[in-house]
């Protein structure tokens, strides 16, 4: 696991795992397609051959997207994809080899200095990335690296959005699970459980009867505070996850348990992180509409800010913001 002292010790973590997306409305299959949508014709105003740039690519999300526009040309694009964490798609997106196949990853690669030359891309675009960001810097740097009438889009965090409801909900939701004595009892449990059986005393078995006692004491606690909450989906992956722990015991020893459990752990801190990151992130509309006067000072042209939506619902998922490097006469 990442170095829990590296600044974005979350977001590595949560790259050095089997996804792509990380912020996407993931209870609406209709908003992911509205995004989708958006961003198909982005990619099909692109010149055949086209170089494109992917800013806080994470594992490639975006990317994939590109991939998919390149295919259809006779000559494909050109994919890049920078990220300022520790990211490396190809040894944990399982679906790395179709998908992102020729895409061109920079870890450790920021966004404020890009290490690219001026006009070297026909296009820029961020998918919930850039803002995360000191776009004082970055928002010139994808200005500079565009080529002269190239295309920029971002997709940003709002602060009145519906993504942002449920980040609140879930950083909630995870302080709570790390507050509670959830951890603490499944180490105990798994310790008592695993010397029950190889000591196999009455008093070992009592103590890993009273130790899943406990820890079932615990669970029910914490489902009573989560009971009316419209999105469990962190807490019902996490109990899930802690619960398929004793069921290891045959292929695993004890200190490989515990780790896992402390690995559980890690991670559920990590998101509790992430979630705080993500709101902190979000602009509310007099934030984006200066982002549109900073751009044009920068030398961009027809930039335009629209709201985010997932279609029919109408809820807001963030601001689209986009536009073109001014063309040099």
């Amino acid at each position: 696991m990442p170095d829990q002292h590296d600044v974005l010790w979350e977001w590595s973590v949560f790259w050095h795992s089997d996804q792509l997306q990380s912020c996407l409305p993931a209870t609406s299959s209709a908003g992911i397609e509205n995004l989708q949508g958006r961003w198909r014709c982005f990619f099909d105003a692109l010149p055949d051959g086209a170089e494109f740039l992917d800013l806080g690519t994470g594992n490639g999300g975006l990317a994939t997207q590109a991939v998919a526009a390149s295919q259809t040309r006779a000559r494909p694009f050109s994919i890049h994809g920078v990220d300022l964490a520790d990211i490396d798609p190809a040894s944990f997106v399982s679906s790395a080899d179709s998908l992102l196949a020729g895409v061109e990853f920079y870890a450790r690669t920021s966004m404020e200095a890009l290490p690219f030359d001026d006009g070297h891309f026909d296009a820029v675009a961020s998918q919930y990335a850039i803002e995360y960001s000191d776009m004082s810097k970055s928002l010139p740097e994808a200005l500079r690296v565009l080529k002269s009438g190239g295309a920029f889009c971002f997709l940003l965090h709002a602060d009145d959005g519906v993504l942002k409801q449920r980040c609140f909900l879930q950083e909630e939701q995870a302080q709570v699970i790390l507050d509670s004595a959830l951890f603490m009892a499944t180490e105990d449990m798994l310790r008592c459980l695993v010397s029950a059986e190889v000591v196999n005393t009455p008093d070992s078995i009592a103590a890993a009867e009273q130790a899943i006692a406990t820890l079932k004491r615990v669970f029910d606690e914490l489902e009573a505070q989560f009971t009316h909450d419209e999105d469990r989906s962190l807490v019902d992956n996490l109990f899930a996850a802690i619960r398929s722990l004793p069921d290891l015991r045959r292929s695993h020893g004890i200190d490989r348990l515990i780790a896992m459990a402390q690995d559980i752990q890690n991670l559920l801190h990590a998101q509790a992180r992430r979630l705080a990151a993500m709101q902190k992130a979000a602009l509310n509309d007099s934030a984006a509409k200066e982002l549109v006067d900073r751009l044009e000072d920068h030398g961009a042209t027809a930039v335009l800010l629209e709201l985010a939506t997932t279609g029919e619902e109408a809820h807001a998922v963030g601001y689209w913001l986009s536009g073109e490097k001014a063309v040099r006469t």
